[in-house]
């Protein structure tokens, strides 16, 4: 599936915001991260933009549970052809996991029950595999550096941070 470039970057950012936040959520209430969350763009708004803009089938969303890797070969491309690149393609089953993993997300925020640990921690690396293993490689090096100081759940107050709003670029709005 062909995506912008800079959504690619945007979806990096928001990926790696909540890696760190779910990461910084252990130690505290999930009620914390909630309302954390409250300030940010919400996970199903990116889904509906997602299946708007890609015309996914809202039935395969709640079917795919794995997460394809790319191989060997792919990352090595798209790492060489990274600062090139005006699009980005995306394996359509990434993508439907993608959406599968914010939509579990957004239940977890939106329900007023308490979630496992393991669920948040199992939830997290999903993400990190998603930024890591599949995206982390299509971007310029630059874009990564930025991303990574995306503000976060519980983020340390002496670390600068850019707002997720630097990076929608008028995709969403908090």
């Amino acid at each position: 599936m062909k995506i912008d470039y800079a959504f690619v970057v945007f979806l990096y950012a928001y990926i790696n915001q909540i890696d760190l936040s779910l990461d910084r959520s252990r130690w505290e209430s999930i009620d914390n991260l909630r309302n954390f969350y409250k300030n940010q763009i919400s996970p199903k708004n990116i889904v509906a933009y997602l299946m708007n803009r890609l015309n996914l089938e809202v039935e395969k969303v709640d079917n795919l549970i794995f997460l394809k890797e790319e191989s060997f070969w792919v990352r090595i491309k798209d790492s060489l052809l990274s600062s090139f690149k005006k699009n980005i393609f995306l394996e359509q089953d990434n993508v439907y996991f993608l959406c599968n993993r914010l939509l579990l997300l957004n239940q977890f925020l939106e329900k007023d029950m308490q979630v496992h640990r393991l669920e948040l921690e199992k939830l997290r690396i999903d993400f990190s595999k998603l930024n890591f293993d599949i995206l982390m490689l299509k971007l310029t090096k630059k874009d990564r550096l930025r991303a990574y100081r995306v503000e976060h759940f519980l983020q340390h107050t002496s670390v600068n941070t850019l707002s997720i709003s630097e990076f929608s670029k008028n995709y969403f709005k908090n």
